[in-house]
């Protein structure tokens, strides 16, 4: 379902359905509790809208009304934003509804990149996600109509319990407890990519590794003087990294008990992006404004992207 500008406005600051694995836990990959912590907090940059995402929202009525012929279930779309009567800041947007109102429907575009993930089923993710709808509507029966490929509909019918609604409430009651006590959920190794943007490194500060760190950074070092690495030696830098980055926390630099430099984060400089088009189009409608004035308007800072660089010198 297309969420209006106004619904988008009203979701700020909550957990929608779509995001509730990621508060309990269970995400796609990096969608982990302190991501979705960092984004409510404002900390992460705008998610851009995808091809796949427009593509997914322009499909829908197409295939609800597949749906229909493949059930024989007449089917609308459910627009109305539905919220927890005891938390408000549990929402949800349903795709759609049988006319009998007995059961939801929630529609799935999936590519062949994820239709892996449906071999056994409705996926977690997904499967959370129904149950929220559920739990706020008070229907019981959810149908994730899933058009794989762009060829072939199937339909998988879900019957959530009052269980269900209870397990998923109390993860995401935890979750919000975290918000509540402005207090950044555990990171995972899923966290990694975004570690940069989570920590407000303080610049000058450092720290010096312990023994075990030290090794840590010696074996990572080893493995990024490489030039291609396998499947396995990929999955072995990341946890290395991971823990490093850890263990720097806020701090610039690590390093060893000599003093020697051994891991940094460099701050890239910030970037001015100017919104021409918005410009362009202002003008096109007859607006007097001087170009400063406009440019003002429509110039926004993106900040520079932190580089995790390697500062152990070959051979030692």
């Amino acid at each position: 379902m297309t969420i209006t500008p106004e619904q988008l406005k009203f979701r700020k600051g909550k957990i929608g359905a779509s995001s509730a694995a990621q508060a309990i836990g269970r995400g796609y990959g990096r969608r982990t509790r302190a991501e979705l912590f960092h984004t409510m907090k404002g900390n992460m940059p705008p998610v851009k809208e995808t091809t796949a995402m427009r593509v997914g929202n322009y499909m829908e009525p197409f295939v609800l009304h597949e749906y229909t012929l493949l059930t024989g279930r007449p089917a609308e779309e459910f627009p109305e934003t539905q919220v927890h009567p005891d938390e408000p800041r549990i929402i949800c947007h349903c795709d759609g509804i049988t006319s009998d109102k007995t059961r939801l429907i929630e529609i799935k575009n999936v590519g062949h990149r994820m239709q892996e993930a449906w071999k056994d089923g409705v996926p977690e993710y997904y499967w959370v996600q129904g149950c929220v709808q559920s739990m706020l509507t008070g229907i019981k029966k959810v149908d994730f109509a899933a058009y794989f490929g762009g060829n072939e509909l199937k339909v998988y019918e879900v019957e959530y319990t009052e269980d269900d609604h209870a397990t998923v409430y109390d993860g995401l009651k935890d979750f919000l407890d975290y918000v509540d006590r402005d207090e950044e959920p555990p990171h995972t190794k899923a966290d990694l990519p975004n570690l940069d943007k989570y920590y407000q490194v303080d610049r000058g500060d450092s720290v010096v590794a312990d023994k075990h760190i030290h090794n840590t950074a010696k074996k990572l070092a080893e493995i990024k003087a490489q030039f291609k690495l396998s499947k396995e030696m990929k999955e072995l830098s990341n946890t290395l990294e991971y823990e490093l980055k850890e263990y720097l926390g806020e701090s610039e630099v690590l390093r060893d008990d000599s003093g020697e430099m051994l891991f940094t984060w460099k701050q890239g400089a910030d970037k001015e992006i100017v919104d021409w088009e918005a410009i362009v189009r202002n003008l096109l409608d007859g607006d007097e404004r001087r170009l400063d004035s406009m440019l003002y308007q429509y110039t926004t800072v993106q900040k520079g992207r932190r580089t995790f660089l390697c500062k152990i010198k070959e051979g030692k």
